[in-house]
């Protein structure tokens, strides 16, 4: 099987492969760092403050640009040249499902190795928070692993999905998303101003527990994994 040509394709530009996600997370740790040794000059009283707003910086997920990125260059370039090249759809899915997972693998393990060392340090010896926020998961480190793996994986999945409903489907998928996703949010404002306690069930749903999170992380992922893959054997390429 010629998945590994797929691997070795993805491998070939290495700064869209690994520099465009470093680049822009060493920029978002740079600008934190320097928030850091600002607020820092300021006194403890204020560092304090920084410490625990902090929590709540999403920071970290800078990266998600690039990796979403990259799962739309996959769909978007990769797959017909891949196919130019007499590879099967089988084996471009098999061969771009294992960079995804190669990438999930990778930055999560970056991310909790980070957040280990951040917590160890007392933020960098700053009081800075850009690992160990809530996002990445407030309790142990392997939490943290599963949680960026899952969300890491979803988006390059959910990223493919896009771009190949856009092959299969055209301008026509994205005004249909646009249309579904602006009835969701109408449908939620209206359930906030009409219906009582709707606000009440909605903050619970958004506060439950971190294994129901993850399960929905995990089915988004895979509903979109299994789009794609769907579409992967329907598509045509020009």
């Amino acid at each position: 099987m010629r998945a590994r040509n797929v691997i070795d394709m993805h491998l070939v530009n290495r700064m869209q492969a690994f520099g465009w996600p470093l680049f822009v997370l060493v920029v978002a740790f740079t600008i934190v760092l320097s928030v850091g040794l600002i607020v820092g000059s300021q006194g403890p009283g204020a560092q304090a403050g920084m410490y625990e707003g902090m929590r709540w910086s999403g920071a970290i997920f800078a990266l998600l640009g690039p990796l979403i990125g990259y799962g739309f260059t996959s769909m978007g370039q990769y797959f017909p040249l891949a196919l130019g090249l007499g590879l099967t759809r089988r084996e471009f899915a098999a061969g771009l499902s294992a960079v995804f997972l190669g990438n999930a693998v990778t930055y999560s393990v970056l991310i909790t190795i980070g957040k280990t060392i951040e917590k160890a340090t007392d933020g960098f010896g700053l009081r800075v928070r850009f690992f160990d926020v809530f996002y990445t998961g407030t309790g142990a480190s392997w939490q943290t692993l599963v949680q960026t793996f899952l969300l890491i994986l979803t988006v390059l999945f959910l990223g493919a999905a896009i771009t190949a409903a856009f092959l299969r489907f055209g301008q026509v998928f994205f005004w249909c998303a646009g249309a579904v996703l602006a009835l969701i949010a109408l449908a939620i404002i209206a359930g906030l101003v009409l219906v009582d306690g709707f606000g009440r069930a909605l903050l619970d749903v958004l506060t439950m527990g971190w294994g129901p999170w993850m399960g929905v992380i995990a089915l988004i992922g895979v509903l979109s994994a299994g789009v794609w893959l769907m579409l992967v054997r329907r598509t045509q390429v020009g």
